[in-house]
């Protein structure tokens, strides 16, 4: 039996690519390539279909922060608390500790969703990611990933999965 035949025999279906429970709408995983454009105002207009995967949150609030500047992440408010407590018990002197810190602050800021479910995107990590214009919105299972069209082909072409990440993945099962 394939995967896919015993994921749906335990209550599972398949939603735009991604493996879903179906009754169990507290959790969504957020996964998927979607289009969008990103205006002259710095907003990302959310993909519906992410707007409606996105777990509520009280206040419409979302982290929009980088790793390595190359393209934005969008991490609904609770997931990226969820970080910063273990951050927050983490030694501040461990080096990696600090670089992430360092990253996601610089490139960082709180954003809220507004009615027509844009979110602002930092001047300065929309100037480092090229995020203008048309986009790509990528689901990452619990935040999004932003990527200029051209980056995340380039990206994609340039760094394909590797026979070691094939072995990798086999350890974790998947």
């Amino acid at each position: 039996m394939s995967i896919l035949s015993r994921e749906r025999n335990a209550g599972y279906g398949v939603f735009g690519g991604c493996l879903k429970k179906y009754e169990s709408r507290g959790f969504n995983m957020i996964c998927g390539n979607y289009p969008a454009k990103i205006d002259e105002k710095s907003r990302l207009r959310l993909p519906a279909k992410f707007r409606r995967d996105l777990p509520e949150t009280a206040d419409n609030s979302y982290y929009v922060t980088s790793v390595d500047g190359k393209c934005a992440r969008v991490y609904p408010i609770a997931v990226w608390e969820r970080i910063a407590r273990k951050l927050q018990e983490a030694p501040q002197s461990e080096q990696a500790i600090s670089k992430f810190q360092r990253f996601t602050s610089f490139y960082g800021a709180q954003s809220e969703m507004d009615p027509q479910g844009r979110i602002l995107i930092p001047t300065v990590l929309r100037e480092k990611a090229q995020l203008f214009g048309d986009v790509s919105v990528i689901g990452k299972i619990d935040y999004l990933e932003v990527w200029n069209m051209q980056i995340i082909y380039k990206d994609l072409e340039d760094n394909p999965i590797t026979s070691e990440n094939w072995e990798k993945l086999a350890e974790w099962g998947i």
